[in-house]
């Protein structure tokens, strides 16, 4: 098959055309390969450029350095990618590569000018085509059949490439949330593999399991995602609870999902409580914002009564928590897509919320307190100032002191 549409002649810009040029100079071949291919025989634009190339890294750092070209991202160079920047473009280039050793997490690779042989170590068949600079798209294993019929499978025996990496595994689900259209059938025998070598996944590294589990999270299909993983046991492998409800999940994304919720907005609905989060957090190590958008959800999802006024409920627990965390009112909007209220958002939209206008200095030069007569007093304040509804102003506030 020959690409020669718009889409596929758009990536030729001027730097592009620069780096081509620099590989054909020095007889290294270079293609398109990966997410670029598959997006293009969907109708896309992709989204990352990503290329493969026969030269090594040594040889496209020395082709790079020669010419002035800048490079970045050295951390891959071990890897066999090399990141070079053109005016305002980075280019990704990795050298063609088998994997050597495996162990389930990392693989000591090898590098060769063996097109198919590259092919042959990909996750899966969508991911293993490759696109020549002239538009002609190299397909080993029948990929292209498989993106135009939006099947995921992997490259050859699924056993064997799961155990190469575990990773693969969420990399399958996050594909079949990308490719899939409704009604998304799995393939039993792929989900059989799955269930079978599942477990390899506690061995690896939280990060990189995050990596991709948010990508699932944030993307389509996610209900069917999450029952098939729950199903298959993954859902244990990345720390969550061994029995989970997956209707409450469902029931979250349908309130929220008009509303763009966070990830872990959507994943606290099968957290239990902190405890549930806490190993959550052992096994994942998510962000310190993702774990506190959890943990007030967690503390406070059962605040909401449809028979009471929740607004000022919510306004005095914005007040009550505002010193502990200054991201809270990003964190309290999360709790409103949780709870699905569109109205109550609308009012805290550009919500300021009221700050208290006492310090313990004041008292000191008022009054001459010091020590816990000033907690005490502040406490007092405090109190006053929220049942008149954030009105009371600091004088105000002072002489009810005084008259105490």
């Amino acid at each position: 098959i020959k690409l020669q549409s718009p889409l596929f002649t758009n990536l030729f810009t001027d730097e592009f055309r620069f780096v081509q040029h620099l590989f054909e100079k020095e007889n290294h071949e270079l293609r398109f390969c990966g997410g670029a291919v598959r997006d293009l025989l969907l109708g896309k634009a992709p989204h990352d450029l990503d290329l493969a190339t026969t030269a090594t890294p040594t040889e496209m750092i020395e082709m790079f350095r020669k010419n002035d070209v800048r490079l970045i991202c050295e951390n891959g160079w071990s890897h066999g990618t090399v990141t070079c920047r053109v005016e305002e473009q980075n280019f990704e280039i990795t050298t063609l590569r088998i994997d050597r050793v495996t162990d389930g997490r990392r693989a000591l690779v090898e590098y060769t000018k063996d097109w198919y042989l590259d092919a042959s170590r990909r996750d899966l068949t969508c991911n293993s085509l490759f696109l020549t600079m002239s538009g002609n798209v190299i397909d080993y294993f029948n990929g292209i059949s498989d993106v135009k019929d939006k099947k995921v499978r992997f490259v050859g025996d699924p056993a064997l490439r799961i155990q190469e990496d575990y990773l693969r595994i969420l990399r399958y689900f996050r594909f079949f949330g990308r490719l899939k259209e409704e009604p998304a059938i799995p393939d039993e025998s792929t989900l059989q593999e799955i269930t079978k070598y599942g477990s390899g996944l506690g061995g690896v590294a939280g990060e990189r399991k995050w990596v991709e589990f948010t990508m699932i999270l944030n993307g389509r299909l996610l209900v069917l995602i999450m029952k098939m993983m729950y199903r298959c046991g993954i859902l244990k492998q990345l720390g969550l609870p061994e029995q989970v409800d997956l209707e409450e999940f469902e029931n979250v994304y349908n309130r929220s999902k008009h509303f763009s919720p966070n990830h872990m907005t959507l994943l606290t609905s099968i957290l239990k409580d902190k405890t549930d989060l806490d190993h959550f957090m052992s096994v994942i190590k998510c962000s310190r914002y993702e774990y506190n958008v959890a943990k007030f959800i967690i503390e406070h999802r059962a605040l909401y009564r449809p028979d009471k006024d929740m607004i000022s409920v919510y306004v005095d627990l914005l007040v009550d928590s505002y010193k502990q965390d200054k991201n809270l009112v990003n964190v309290f909007m999360e709790l409103m897509k949780y709870i699905g209220q569109a109205d109550i958002m609308d009012y805290f939209t550009h919500f300021n919320i009221p700050t208290f206008p006492l310090k313990g200095g004041i008292l000191k030069e008022r009054f001459g307190m010091k020590g816990k007569p000033v907690g005490i007093a502040i406490n007092f304040a405090f109190q006053k100032w929220k049942e008149s509804r954030y009105k009371l102003d600091s004088e105000a506030l002072l002489q009810l002191i005084e008259n105490n």
